[in-house]
C-alpha cells in the first residue's frame, strides 16, 4: 500500500531547483566579478596587515575562523529542507567577506566626508558611523542577496530560505570586518603584543556585539526579500512594502546601534551593550519567528499534497519546522530512551525533511519514492529501539 499521494493539489505543483552555477544568468557573472574583485582588493590589505604585524593577522584570522564555525552551523540546521547546497552557503559568507566589504570601504569613507562638509567635523566624529554604516553596509549586503535569488531563483521558495541566506552574508561580512578590525588594532596598539588586540576584539566585536550584529541585521531585512519572492499570491505592493519597511527595520537598528545614543548612559560598556543591543536581538527573534511560523505552513502543505501519516505524523509536522522543536524532540527521547534513540530520531527527521523536500521539487516520482523508503526503515529502527508503537 503506497504512502505517497500521486494527486497533488494543483496550487502545490512542485518545481524543480536551479543551481547556484549559472553561466548563462548575467547575475552569476556580476556575482562572480564582485567576487573576485573583491576578494583580490580584501586579502591585498591583509596582507599589508600581515607584513606589519604577522602574529595577530594569522591569530586573528584563526579565531574569527572558529567563531564562525557554530554559526554556520546553526544557519545550516535552520535550512529545513536542505534547499540551499554547500556552495550557496559558501557564495552567500563569500559576498559578506568580500563582495560586501571591498564595495563599503570607499562608500563609507564618503560618507562620512559628505557628513564632516554638511555639519562639520564635531558633527561627523559623533553621527558620521550612524549614518554612513547602516545607509551603504546593509544596502550592499542586501544586493548580494539580491543576486544570489536572481542566479538561484528556485532555491528561494520560504521566507526562511532568504533569511538564512542574508544571515549568513551578514555572517560573512561581520566575520571579515573583526579580522580588519584586528589588524588595525594591533598597528595602532600601544604595545608589541600582538595577541592582546586579538583577545580585545573578540571581547569587544565578538562577545559584546557579535549576537546583535550583522548577521542579525541582514536577516531582519532579508525577511522583506523573501515575503517579496516567496509570496507571489499577494499584491504586488504589499510585497514592495513589506520589502521596503524590513529593510527599513534593519537599517533603524544598526543605526541605533552605531549611533551615539545613550553612550552618556552609567555602568559601563557592557551595560551600554546590552541596553542597545537586547532590543535589537528581540526584534530579531521576532522576525525568525515568523520565517519559522512560515516554513511550517510550507511542511505542513508538502505533507498534505503529497504523504500520509505513516510516513510524516500529524504531530511530528510542526515538529519538523523547528531546530529548537526536533532538538527538544530528541532529548526527551534520550532521556528516556539512551543515546541509540535520539541518534535513530535524528536519522529519522534528517529523512523526513529530505523526503519533503524532494516531493515539494519533484512530486511522487522515483526518488521520492526512495526517501520513503528510508523513513520507514528508520522508523521500525526507532520502533525496535523504543518499543513505542509506529506511526499508524
Amino acid at each position: 500500500m503506497t504512502a505517497l499521494r500521486t494527486n497533488p493539489a494543483p496550487e502545490e505543483a512542485p518545481l524543480g531547483v536551479d543551481g547556484f552555477f549559472q553561466p548563462r544568468r548575467a547575475a552569476f557573472w556580476l556575482l562572480l566579478f564582485f567576487l573576485v574583485v573583491g576578494a583580490f582588493s580584501t586579502l591585498s590589505k591583509i596582507h599589508l596587515s600581515y607584513e606589519i604585524v604577522p602574529t595577530a593577522v594569522l591569530v586573528g584570522a584563526f579565531v574569527w575562523t572558529l567563531y564562525a564555525v557554530p554559526f554556520l552551523w546553526f544557519l545550516r540546521s535552520l535550512d529545513v529542507f536542505e534547499q540551499h547546497s554547500p556552495l550557496g552557503f559558501a557564495l552567500a559568507f563569500a559576498w559578506g567577506g568580500f563582495g560586501a566589504v571591498h564595495l563599503v570601504i570607499p562608500v563609507n569613507d564618503a560618507v562620512e566626508s559628505l557628513a564632516a562638509k554638511l555639519g562639520g567635523p564635531e558633527f561627523a566624529a559623533r553621527w558620521g558611523p550612524a549614518l554612513a554604516a547602516p545607509t551603504n553596509e546593509e544596502l550592499f549586503k542586501y544586493l548580494g542577496v539580491v543576486l544570489l535569488v536572481m542566479v538561484a531563483r528556485t532555491q528561494f521558495p520560504t521566507i526562511l530560505s532568504v533569511v538564512v541566506t542574508g544571515a549568513t552574508v551578514g555572517l560573512g561580512f561581520q566575520v571579515m570586518e573583526d579580522l580588519v578590525y584586528t589588524a588595525n588594532t594591533a598597528i595602532q596598539f600601544p604595545s608589541t603584543n600582538q595577541i592582546a588586540p586579538v583577545v580585545v576584539m573578540l571581547v569587544v566585536r565578538g562577545l559584546l556585539g557579535g549576537l546583535w550584529s550583522h548577521a542579525l541585521y541582514t536577516s531582519i531585512a532579508c525577511f522583506g526579500l523573501g515575503y517579496l519572492v516567496a509570496r507571489p499570491d499577494r499584491p504586488l505592493v504589499r510585497r514592495i512594502a513589506v520589502a521596503v519597511a524590513f529593510f527599513l527595520l534593519a537599517w533603524s537598528a544598526h543605526f541605533f546601534w552605531d549611533s551615539p545614543l545613550l553612550r552618556g548612559l552609567g555602568g559601563g560598556v557592557i551595560v551600554l551593550a546590552l541596553v542597545k543591543g537586547v532590543p535589537v536581538l528581540i526584534v530579531g527573534y521576532a522576525v525568525w519567528y515568523l520565517a519559522e511560523r512560515e516554513e511550517g505552513l510550507r511542511v505542513r502543505a508538502i505533507t498534505e499534497s503529497y504523504l500520509d501519516k505513516t510516513l510524516v505524523a500529524p504531530e511530528e509536522i510542526r515538529t519538523l519546522a523547528s531546530f529548537r522543536d526536533r532538538r527538544a524532540a530528541r532529548k526527551t527521547l534520550r532521556f528516556r530512551h539512551g543515546r541509540p534513540a535520539a541518534r535513530t530520531l535524528r536519522r529519522l527527521q534528517r529523512a523526513q525533511l529530505h523526503l519533503l523536500r524532494v516531493c515539494g521539487q519533484g512530486g511522487p516520482g522515483p526518488q521520492a519514492w526512495r526517501a520513503a523508503q528510508e523513513v520507514r526503515a528508520l522508523r521500525a529502527d526507532l520502533t525496535a529501539i523504543t518499543g513505542l508503537p509506529a506511526a499508524p
